[in-house]
């Protein structure tokens, strides 16, 4: 079979490797699509996992071979492969929090395990990594599920009740995909920052009331987003950009006893001033991945046309394109969203 295996810093090389064989409670995935996550790309770009791995965690396909033990899967079933894999023992998944687990990491495939970025996939944990995409259901649809649910999982670790003032700051694949499930969940009004002007476009048909350009705004942002809301400011804010600048720009959007969800990721340090937490009483928290049952959530949302996913892929690409039209044009183009590579 064909994979693109990271070696390096910058660096794909494409194999012929052997298809994998399914051992006892395992199952072998035919690839149908992988989505390129930002994931993907810190790996690519900053060379955060050790080399040899075949990336791609935002899995679609098919059973292609079930091994010994394994029950309520056939050859031919089609799936979506997540999330990460919890071990079931560690502290945090007896004490129902899985997406956290202290092994998630080593037992994900596209992580420490081989990805989709190839024909082929081995799943070790089929029970808690696989869901059955309904009938009415596409591939094309059903790959963004990685997004949507990572978006779920944030909404249901926030504070967010129906009616409430949201901003959402970072309109890509999350943010999109959290725009669509807090107006599901009867937000009180959305306001969207974004840089690209194609990315606001979009967030308004999908559901944004505003958007702005926090770089064009400027100074005159908080204000704006203030007057928007009683003066007082927004109920959640949701941080999906994954920035400095963006995590800064939201700590001076919520309400005094609001909260700060924090969904995007970055290594760059922030400033935050206690005082001025305690001052206002700011809620902080974070979110990261999803859990089995949120997958079936989302799965729900797709097959009854209450989500939009088809409107965040922006291109189906060949695996031989990983690097020019997957990597390469996505650090350069911000307003795509999501790109599938096609194994």
């Amino acid at each position: 079979m064909k994979a693109a295996v990271y070696k390096a810093l910058k660096t794909i090389e494409f194999q012929d490797r052997p298809i994998p064989k399914a051992g006892p409670g395992e199952i072998v995935i035919k690839i149908k699509y992988c989505g390129i996550c930002g994931t993907d790309m810190h790996i690519y770009y900053e060379g955060i996992l050790p080399p040899g791995i075949v990336l791609g965690h935002e899995n679609v396909g098919t059973v292609a071979e079930v091994g010994k033990g394994v029950e309520g899967w056939k050859v031919g079933d089609r799936v979506v492969a997540g999330p990460p894999g919890p071990c079931g023992k560690c502290y945090y998944c007896l004490h129902g929090k899985p997406s956290i687990c202290l092994y998630g990491f080593e037992q994900t495939n596209g992580l420490r395990r081989d990805g989709g970025m190839a024909e082929y996939m081995l799943v070790k944990d089929p029970k808690y990594m696989l869901t059955k995409i309904p009938d009415n259901v596409p591939f094309e649809d059903a790959v963004l599920m990685d997004c949507m649910a990572t978006a779920y999982h944030g909404l249901m670790q926030s504070a967010f009740r129906a009616g409430d003032n949201v901003v959402v700051s970072g309109a890509a694949s999350i943010g999109l995909s959290l725009i669509q499930l807090v107006k599901i969940g009867g937000a009180g009004h959305i306001t969207v920052l974004q840089r690209s002007a194609a990315k606001r476009e979009l967030a308004l048909k999908l559901g944004a009331d505003v958007a702005f350009n926090p770089y064009d705004e400027g100074d005159k942002l908080q204000g704006k987003v203030m007057a928007l809301y009683d003066g007082v400011g927004a109920d959640v804010v949701f941080e999906c950009a994954g920035t400095s600048d963006s995590f800064q720009t939201c700590l001076g959007l919520v309400k005094s006893g609001g909260q700060l969800l924090n969904l995007g990721v970055t290594d760059k340090p922030t400033t935050v001033v206690p005082s001025f937490l305690v001052m206002h009483e700011l809620d902080i928290k974070s979110s990261l991945a999803y859990n089995y049952e949120e997958v079936h959530k989302c799965m729900n949302f797709l097959a009854t046309r209450r989500f939009n996913a088809r409107a965040l892929l922006s291109d189906i690409i060949p695996l031989s394109d990983l690097v020019t039209k997957g990597f390469e044009r996505l650090s350069r183009d911000r307003n795509l969203i999501k790109v599938v590579v096609a194994p």
